[in-house]
């Protein structure tokens, strides 16, 4: 059938040309990753980790099962806010405004305190300043044992969120969300804490590959999702352009173009140099090429932070890239039209062949990406993120689909370059036809590819979008 015809509205559902509301809308998460590497000051060979989550949850200070959601108020979504809609917007962090209790040490300063030797509800309440044992609500009961109740406690906000600022001091925040606060004008330099401004590396190791862009620790998967989305199916589209700012041909200036989205022509042609923000020890702290030495994705996000801030200076502000819309990032970057498909007006075979109407060869030929709800709980069939490995309030990369064993999938990658879900998924290889050849996608490889049924796609994830 040829791909005209399956673009017909009764079989795909109509398009949208602008992002559903509410909490089907497009969100964001911080890449975990990267903040334990900020978190620790030091990079992590994540290859080398045996256990990832517990190493994770230590690092992070949360319990693994709770980080892919931002009900749970974890340090993901630090920048972010649920509304009252249930979508997620960037909102300054509460923790830079947190005043620490003072006291001669931790084992001293509720809630700090460890609880051990407590003998009693009332004991824990007082130790935790709460006034009430009401104030206390049961997140679960498990009462599996004939001689054992195992209550588990959902602290007030107040108490956790002073334990957060406990673990991310100011300083961190700062690193990893935008502070308003700080007023930069137009023509200062910004620079994370802790860091400096160092020679990202060669723009280019090969040329631009949909596995090259690893988001860092902001909360702008949407960008990383839409270049990811862009070198997959538009491989031409991602060039350097490049001129040199020094006689010795040893300094150079990249220039990005930025469209109006919607066929609306040119925005802005953005210059920056090849600089990036590092830790001391010269780790990248926000975007990053899954192939060392590599600064193309880095150097694209740099010029995208220029775009958003309108500062005139070769420091923009990276962490004033979080939280967006990757159908519109997408569109940034190419200057086409944008269509956002929901899924819960569409049944799983509209969605199906809504992804295989922008496919050829089962490879996307026009940039796609998808998003998760504001939290599991906002999918109409409530879900559990954490326990699928998929990430709420996130953007992926739609690469195509696949058809096994009479199963429909399809084929998405998580920006961090990690975390593949687990539900439904496709423990395989499979190919798809990368303009002149058969390109082997080994889903088995760690490295945030994952092919899922579309049943379950429509369960866990809000929307998809395509620009053409």
């Amino acid at each position: 059938m040829p791909i005209e015809s399956i673009s017909d509205p009764s079989l795909t559902g109509r398009a949208l040309t602008e992002p559903p509301q509410g909490a089907a809308a497009p969100g964001c998460a911080i890449n975990p990753y990267a903040l334990a590497e900020v978190v620790s000051g030091k990079r992590i060979d994540w290859k080398q980790v045996a256990n990832k989550p517990a190493l994770l949850e230590q690092v992070l200070g949360m319990p693994y099962e709770e980080l892919f959601d931002p009900k749970f108020g974890g340090p993901l979504y630090i920048g972010g806010a649920r509304q009252p809609d249930g979508s997620m917007r960037a909102q300054r962090s509460t923790l830079l405004d947190i005043e620490m209790p003072s006291g001669p040490n931790d084992a001293e300063r509720p809630p700090m305190a460890e609880l051990g030797g407590l003998t009693s509800l009332k004991d824990i309440a007082r130790t935790l300043n709460i006034n009430s044992l009401d104030d206390l609500t049961v997140g679960c009961i498990d009462w599996s044992r004939a001689t054992k109740l195992r209550l588990t406690f959902d602290l007030p906000r107040a108490v956790s969120d002073l334990r957060m600022a406990r673990h991310y001091t100011p300083d961190l925040v700062r690193t990893v969300s935008h502070d308003p606060a700080l007023q930069l004008g137009n023509n200062q330099d910004w620079t994370p804490p802790n860091a400096s401004w160092q020679d990202g590396g060669r723009f280019f190791d090969e040329t631009a590959e949909f596995y090259d862009p690893v988001q860092g620790a902001v909360a702008n998967c949407y960008f990383i999702a839409a270049l990811s989305a862009i070198a997959w199916a538009q491989p031409y589209r991602i060039a350097q352009h490049t001129r040199a700012t020094g006689a010795s041909q040893s300094q150079f200036f990249d220039r990005v173009t930025f469209y109006k989205p919607d066929n609306q022509g040119i925005d802005r042609e953005i210059e920056v140099s090849e600089t990036v923000p590092k830790t001391a020890g010269g780790n990248f702290i926000y975007a990053r090429s899954s192939e060392s030495g590599e600064a193309w994705p880095a150097i694209y996000e740099k010029a995208f932070a220029k775009l958003e801030t309108g500062t005139t200076t070769d420091h923009p502000d990276i962490t004033a890239t979080g939280w967006g819309d990757c159908v519109w990032a997408t569109a940034q970057l190419t200057g086409g039209s944008r269509a956002y498909h929901d899924t819960a007006s569409r049944s799983a075979d509209q969605l199906w062949h809504t992804l295989r109407s922008h496919c050829l060869s089962y490879r996307t030929i026009r940039p796609m990406t998808a998003w998760t709800y504001g939290s599991g709980a906002d999918a109409p069939d409530p879900v559990d993120y954490s326990s699928a490995q998929v990430v709420g309030s996130h953007c992926y990369t739609v690469l195509g689909w696949a058809y096994r064993n009479c199963k429909r999938y399809i084929l998405l990658r998580n920006p961090w370059g990690n975390t593949e879900a687990t539900v439904n998924a496709l423990d395989a290889t499979v190919y798809a036809h990368d303009v002149s050849w058969w390109r082997p996608i080994a889903l088995k490889e760690v490295d945030g590819t994952f092919a899922m049924e579309i049943g379950t796609f429509k369960r866990y994830f809000a929307g998809f979008g395509v620009v053409s």
